[in-house]
């Protein structure tokens, strides 16, 4: 019962790790975002269309002018902060895999795509589709490398406060020298202090705008494909540090500069029935040695509960990840409560996904589980190993690739304390919106490798909301959403 009406409501989190909202000046009016709408707008399965563009159909047009930037400056400005641009740095591996069409039997004549891709899912992901696992892809197309970046408000942020953060000896970061911005856009130091930088990169890089709302839908399958959960939340995410599209910029209100408040996040779930009502409340912190604070309210109960440590590491519903999964990644770094070694792996290009932008013809099938009219990229990338020294926590190691031009997190792979791949977790599919630098985790596949079960969760938009205060985030209030 404790897993499944309190935990539960955590899925949508899944999707999230690390997206944010604020008040457009002149737009007083709150206008309606209808996550049924976004949801309703392109089916689960099967839909080769193209990706509506939500963000410029659903805002009122002031609202969308307000969040849309030159594009040329944010390039400009992404590769004056971390010092290159992607397609500079891609090519050195596997030069003759060059841009066009690959299929699975070209891994008999074309070596070099075993170099270009990360292994696991060379071994496990590209090959003809069909039990045990989903979320494959038999063909896919190569396209020349281009530019990913952020928002401009977030690059200019970064630049004006760019060498202010600092870390401590061990490399934990002193969350009070941080104003806003990526914290270290050029991570320096030990390969320790480097790799930790990468995660603080990941976790309080700015999603392009400080409120956002995305719906988010689950379906998870056994190895022999018959249907084992399913579920639809919505995710909100409300930045009150480092903000920058929307009124108050910098700190939301004193309480969360005092306290070392960085981002709310609010989970109302709608699917599966009987989880209907149910809420998740995280509340993360910038100081390490703070945990976030974590609640639910589950509806059957009409009781609230403030969630531990062992919480965090139950399975979420609809998903073969714990909510320390979340968003591909969701730990605290912390030097006491289940402290890491931190190592660099690699430092290097890969073959991934593309971002997907508003046109593009991705989908999933609903029979064979299998990705379609898949877009992949090269890449540089860098890969994270953290080690845990608590031996009471369920995972003995870690392994995160980051895109080192945006500090997007890719892949995690988590092992048991035996040594054993346990869960994967894909942020497959990254949706881009060119004109706002907004983007989200589109197409989020997670695995147990150990029993074969598959996991795919899709939050097909994400929209910005410019009116949200604390008071919008209170358990009862985040109930109106499933209505």
């Amino acid at each position: 019962m404790r897993s499944h009406n309190v935990l539960g409501a955590i899925f949508l989190i899944f999707c999230a790790t690390v997206l944010t909202m604020g008040a457009v000046a002149g737009a007083a009016e709150k206008y309606k975002v209808d996550p049924k709408e976004i949801l309703g707008a392109r089916p689960f399965f099967d839909d080769p269309s193209p990706m509506p563009d939500y963000i410029k159909t659903l805002l009122p047009p002031e609202v969308y002018q307000h969040y849309c930037y030159d594009i040329e400056k944010m390039k400009a400005l992404q590769a004056e902060t971390v010092g290159f641009k992607a397609p500079d740095v891609v090519g050195k591996i596997a030069p003759e895999i060059t841009p066009g069409k690959y299929t699975f039997k070209d891994i008999q004549t074309k070596p070099g795509l075993k170099e270009l891709m990360i292994p696991l899912m060379y071994e496990k992901f590209f090959r003809q589709a069909g039990p045990p696992l989903g979320g494959t892809f038999s063909e896919f197309e190569i396209v020349p490398t281009w530019q990913y970046y952020n928002a401009l408000p977030q690059l200019q942020a970064t630049l004006k406060y760019k060498g202010k953060a600092k870390v401590d000896d061990q490399g934990f970061l002193d969350w009070k020298s941080w104003e806003g911005g990526i914290p270290f856009p050029r991570p320096f130091g030990s390969d320790r202090m480097k790799a930790m930088q990468f995660i603080y990169n990941t976790e309080m890089t700015h999603r392009g705008a400080d409120g956002l709302i995305a719906p988010a839908a689950s379906k998870g399958w056994n190895k022999k494909f018959d249907p084992i959960s399913g579920s639809i939340a919505h995710m909100l995410i409300f930045t009150i540090a480092g903000r920058v599209t929307d009124e108050p910029l910098g700190w939301l209100d004193e309480r969360a500069k005092s306290l070392g408040e960085f981002q709310i996040r609010g989970g109302p779930m709608v699917q599966p029935r009987d989880m209907y009502g149910n809420v998740t409340l995280i509340v993360s912190t910038l100081d390490p040695n703070e945990s976030n604070k974590m609640y639910a309210y589950a509806a059957m109960l009409r009781r609230v509960r403030k969630m531990s440590g062992t919480d965090s590491q139950d399975t979420v519903v609809g998903a073969n990840v714990i909510f320390d999964d979340s968003g591909g990644f969701n730990r605290k770094l912390s030097p006491d409560q289940f402290p890491y070694e931190y190592k660099i792996l690699a430092d290097r290009e890969y073959l991934v996904p593309a971002y997907l932008v508003p046109g593009d013809t991705f989908y999933l099938t609903s029979k064979e589980l299998e990705f379609r009219n898949l877009k992949m990229v090269r890449r540089p990338m860098i890969v994270v190993e953290l080690i845990q020294k608590d031996p009471a926590y369920v995972y003995g190691r870690t392994v995160l690739y980051f895109d080192k031009e945006t500090f997007d997190l890719f892949l995690n792979e988590s092992y048991d304390q035996k040594g054993r791949l346990f869960r994967v977790a894909f942020n497959f599919a990254w949706s881009f919106n060119p004109a706002t630098g907004i983007r989200n985790p589109a197409y989020l596949p997670s695995y147990n490798m150990q029993v074969e079960q598959t996991a795919v969760n899709w939050s097909p938009g994400i929209v910005p909301i410019n009116y949200w205060t604390r008071g919008d985030f209170s358990l009862s209030k985040l109930q109106h959403f499933t209505k």
